[in-house]
């Protein structure tokens, strides 16, 4: 039995990856353990285990004494004459323990310490093997799917995804193959200790990093990344070597390498840019495929105004904004985007709230008269103004650099307000101005259109005047047909046009009868002509 004991305590050193001399030291307490539930917690109980012969002994050590006091620690000396001959009072004598007879409890405390003791070795080594490798691409298989959250056996280890952390319209059942990034590794999680992500950015980087290799080599370098996982990415690269292009490096021969990363990501798309140190041209390049007119950067407050013309306003926001979202968070500026139109008019109305600094509550005409000599002449100036300038004036303290900061700050609100309300007042009135221009020119078309409104007096005139033909029914029927035609036609014109059509062919008609007049009027002379020749003849 106990053969088989220790081949199996050296089977769990060999499969759990434990290190022997710890699990030994584990086994032994396990053991004094057991012992201690069966004679006493005072019971002084040794473990031996020789494993080039392949034994265990459990000893219980006593110390011979003439009169037992305390027969958990003491025997008499008849008792250890019989486990030793040789025994002597004031000496120790060791009692061999049979594991057998601790009792079913006792040896089932000592497997429960043994089997902890184990996990604990077994997490602590999983700990120090990937405790390094936060950031790095795992694969595996599904194990278990529970609410959401997946179970990935990695083989030696188990990692955990959370339902935070998958991509929403992903779906995975068991045994399917999955791969993922390693975000955190918890040795006193109570689960899986490796906590793995498919949203990451860290995905993105290393799934390019493997497909790439002019990345991997180090000659193009990813500078950063903004992710919406499971619909648009942009990553912005640079290459340190003037040779390798940096983004047809990441998007390889007819797309190949970009693709393999996309199809991973289950159809994301990416957006691949050049990153530049310039941060006008990486503004503009982040906003693509929008094209920018112009900007405006606000260092300060880590701002930049965009300017884009109308047709390009849409491309630069994107669906639900996700174009300018992702472009603010891969360069880092706060975005703000307007048209050139209303850029326009806001610095029209801008120079109309143009305040002078003598205007400002509280500023004296002395403290005025320095400001002016500094050149802050108006209250956006003394308002963009730091106090380490101001107090670089003469006769202005920190005291009254933080008050003309503070009072300046109030009515630049103030301003700001004023112009949101002028700025929407323009813009009602200008949808007012063109809605009534649509009105009007709505109406015009109508009056055109009954103006042209073919009737049968339009058409035949006034048939019972002087001169008036008669015509027959077979004709009058006809002449309505085309009329009707006529009619159809004319309608579906606009009134513009119908106006113009009828007064080309009014000239038309007038050049017919300036035709017909004039050959009338050439014949009559052809005749006058041949009859004086007769006269002359007789």
């Amino acid at each position: 039995m106990q053969s088989e004991f220790l081949d199996a305590f050296m089977q769990i050193v060999r499969v759990k990856k434990i290190d022997k001399n710890t699990l030994i030291e584990t086994l032994k307490a396990s053991l004094a353990s057991a012992a201690a539930r069966k004679y006493g917690p005072e019971a002084r109980i040794s473990v031996h285990i020789d494993e080039a012969r392949g034994k265990l002994d459990v000893f219980r050590t006593y110390t011979v004494v003439k009169e037992v006091e305390d027969p958990s620690i003491e025997i008499s000396l008849g008792k250890a004459r019989e486990i030793d001959e040789e025994a002597k009072v004031g000496e120790e004598v060791n009692e061999e323990l049979d594991v057998r007879d601790f009792g079913r409890n006792a040896v089932q405390t000592a497997k429960q310490i043994l089997t902890q003791r184990v996990k604990e070795s077994e997490r602590e080594r999983i700990y120090e093997t990937y405790k390094d490798r936060i950031g790095n691409i795992v694969s595996g298989t599904v194990r278990q799917v529970d609410r959401g959250n997946i179970l990935i056996n990695l083989g030696r280890a188990e990692a955990f995804l959370p339902y935070r952390e998958q991509i929403r319209k992903e779906r995975y059942n068991q045994g399917d193959t999955i791969r993922a990034c390693i975000i955190g590794v918890d040795k006193d999680a109570k689960g899986a200790l490796i906590t793995v992500s498919r949203t990451c950015e860290e995905l993105l980087m290393k799934l390019f990093e493997q497909e790439v290799p002019e990345i991997f080599d180090g000659d193009v370098e990813i500078k950063s990344v903004a992710r919406e996982p499971g619909a648009r990415s942009k990553i912005a690269v640079h290459s340190r070597n003037d040779k390798v292009d940096a983004v047809g490096s990441c998007v390889g021969m007819k797309g190949s390498r970009v693709q393999a990363v996309v199809n991973e990501l289950h159809g994301e798309k990416i957006d691949i840019v050049n990153w530049s140190q310039v941060s006008s041209d990486f503004v503009t390049r982040a906003l693509a495929p929008a094209k920018v007119s112009g900007l405006r950067f606000d260092e300060n407050e880590d701002r930049v105004l965009v300017i884009v013309e109308d047709d390009q306003l849409s491309l630069a926001i994107g669906k639900d904004g996700q174009n300018v979202r992702l472009a603010s968070k891969l360069t880092g500026w706060r975005i703000d985007l307007a048209t050139v139109r209303e850029t326009e008019r806001r610095s029209k109305l801008e120079q109309k709230l143009l305040m002078d600094i003598d205007e400002m509550y509280g500023v004296t005409d002395k403290l005025s008269k320095k400001l002016r000599n500094a050149g802050i002449l108006t209250v956006q100036k003394l308002h963009k103004t730091s106090s380490e300038d101001l107090m670089q004036i003469d006769g202005i303290g920190e005291k009254t650099a933080d008050k003309l900061k503070d009072r300046a700050a109030e009515t630049m609100e103030e301003l700001d307000k004023a112009m949101e309300e002028l700025l929407q007042k323009e813009i009602e009135k200008e949808e007012e101005e063109k809605k009534l221009f649509d009105e009007d020119m709505l109406e015009k078309k109508q009056q055109r259109e009954e103006e042209v409104k073919i009737t049968e007096e339009s058409l035949f005139g006034d048939i019972s005047g002087e001169g008036a033909e008669p015509v027959e029914e077979g004709e009058q029927h006809q002449l309505e047909e085309s009329a009707e035609d006529e009619s159809g036609d004319e309608d579906a014109r606009p009134g513009q046009d119908e106006e113009l059509e009828e007064d080309d062919e009014d000239e038309e008609w007038d050049e017919v009868e300036e035709e017909e007049s004039g050959e009338d009027q050439g014949q009559a002379e052809e005749e006058e002509e041949s009859e004086e020749e007769k006269d002359m003849e007789n």
